[in-house]
């Protein structure tokens, strides 16, 4: 039985966390919002959770798991994973005091 603990302890304490942040040299737009989301079947697909957020892209993005996430990924056997994200749009070019907008083709070429 002292065994059988002893490898319980020994397992529980060799678990890790989760966590990727990503940052843009892009200046930032508003406070941090923040979504829910899942990975499914031991990280084989995952939810999008700030798709289509922000109309000038990323500035910041953290993704990590929740303190209770563990738990639920070890009752569905790796299944599933809640996922935490939080991000920070960009500032667009009109915000950012870049002056004038640079035309996306040249006419004449």
């Amino acid at each position: 039985m002292k065994r059988l603990v002893l490898s319980v302890l020994v397992l529980t304490s060799l678990t890790g966390c989760f966590r990727m942040s990503v940052r843009s040299p892009a200046p930032r737009d508003g406070a941090p919002a923040g979504r829910m989301g899942a990975s499914f079947v031991g990280g084989l697909t995952t939810s999008d959770v700030a798709a289509g957020e922000c109309r000038h892209g990323l500035s910041r993005v953290d993704v990590y798991w929740p303190w209770w996430s563990p738990l639920v990924y070890a009752v569905t056997f790796g299944i599933v994973a809640p996922l935490r994200t939080e991000y920070v749009c960009a500032q667009g070019p009109e915000g950012a005091g870049g002056g004038e907008e640079v035309p996306a083709s040249v006419p004449g070429l």
